[in-house]
């Protein structure tokens, strides 16, 4: 057995600029403020992840990841990065939450970990390449004209599958919006809806209900997403199949959906769930329990995207795939990993880890915060 222990961590607190603001029905984001874990052990290698906090979804900000990253940093130093159950504990005892920046240190120990025994991060989950993975798109929540716009010019980029933000009130505007759009881009395209808990439960009853006739594949966290009685009686009325996102970060949330019967479908996002090692209970979770699943993104570079794909690749019950963030970065700092094709669909290579890493003249425009030798 290969024994090593963990030499060094530096960490990134990283800016890049969006294209266009991203908004969604609780706000507009400007930047990516993500932030990037670098693990090293003694035998020369290191694994690389990151996180990308939502202020207004994890209760976390970047200042406050790096100030975290810090303390747990100083805990893994000289401990063997393998251990990653420990050290996930490890975590969890050191602070409630903040699943975002445990999410980049758990990303990062399964690269070096993958790195170590020479093999792809998939390999090192048991999934394997034969999957196809095909993303997604995501139009904005904008006037309705400029939704139409977007989502026609996404078509012509080549996408088959778009994800429409939605979540105003009242719920008759987003009505409009979906039967605009519907209409502009024929039948040959899904058509997903993400209401990011905008809705009240007489609202999202209303909007699923109307929309029941424009083909739409499922819809995102319709309510908030700590009402569990409105989750479920909604759920059992809607025409539209309800996925769950924000209601789930782990997989004691996942067991309370699933038993509750509160969605057809659960939305499995490292970034939520504290990184691979969570999202592995949650994918098993679900897969018990004969649920599909998405894996999606908040707005990581391709790194964090790639190292996804990865456990994408371990579990066939996930069948919807919305990895369209980097796409929205006006840069991309990432050398190898994920490759998108004209029909967007996503490939990763047998490179060691999950085989992407940063461009040192980008990590150099950051401070570096090292802790260890």
């Amino acid at each position: 057995m290969i024994r090593s222990k963990i030499t060094r961590i530096e960490v990134f607190p990283t800016q890049i600029q969006l294209h266009e603001p991203f908004v969604i029905s609780k706000g507009a984001l400007t930047h990516a403020r993500n932030t990037v874990v670098r693990i090293y052990s003694d035998q020369g290698l290191y694994g690389t992840g990151e996180c990308c906090p939502y202020r207004s979804i994890h209760g976390e900000t970047q200042t406050g990841t790096v100030a975290f990253a810090k303390d747990l940093a100083a805990a893994l130093i000289g401990l063997d990065p393998a251990d990653i159950s420990q050290h996930v504990q490890t975590m969890n005892r050191m602070i409630v939450g903040n699943a975002s920046v445990k999410a980049a240190f758990d990303m990062a120990l399964y690269d070096l970990n993958a790195k170590t025994l020479d093999m792809p991060l998939y390999r090192y989950l048991h999934g394997n390449r034969q999957k196809t993975i095909v993303t997604d798109n995501t139009v904005s929540l904008l006037d309705k004209e400029k939704m139409v716009e977007k989502a026609l010019s996404f078509k012509e980029r080549g996408f088959d599958i778009l994800k429409i933000k939605l979540g105003q009130r009242p719920s008759i505007k987003d009505v409009e919006r979906m039967q605009a759009i519907r209409e502009a881009v024929g039948d040959d395209i899904t058509l997903r809806i993400d209401a990011n808990q905008g809705w009240n439960y007489l609202d999202a009853r209303k909007a699923l209900q109307a929309m029941d006739g424009l083909n739409i594949e499922h819809c995102e966290e319709p309510i908030h997403a700590d009402n569990l009685p409105d989750q479920v009686r909604l759920n059992a009325e809607s025409p539209i199949p309800i996925m769950a996102d924000e209601s789930v970060f782990n997989h004691q949330d996942a067991y309370r959906i699933i038993a509750s019967h509160a969605a057809d479908l659960i939305n499995i996002k490292l970034g939520k769930s504290g990184g691979i090692h969570n999202a592995m209970k949650i994918a098993a979770i679900t897969e018990a329990a004969d649920m599909y699943c998405q894996v999606g993104s908040f707005s990581e570079s391709r790194l964090g995207i790639t190292a996804l794909v990865h456990f994408d690749m371990a579990w066939p019950h996930i069948l919807y795939h919305d990895l369209d963030s980097p796409i929205m970065l006006s840069e991309d700092p990432v050398i190898g990993g994920l490759q998108y094709s004209k029909k967007w669909e996503v490939t990763v290579d047998d490179t060691p880890g999950h085989g992407a890493d940063f461009d040192p003249q980008f990590l150099k425009r950051f401070e570096c915060i090292t802790i260890g030798a």
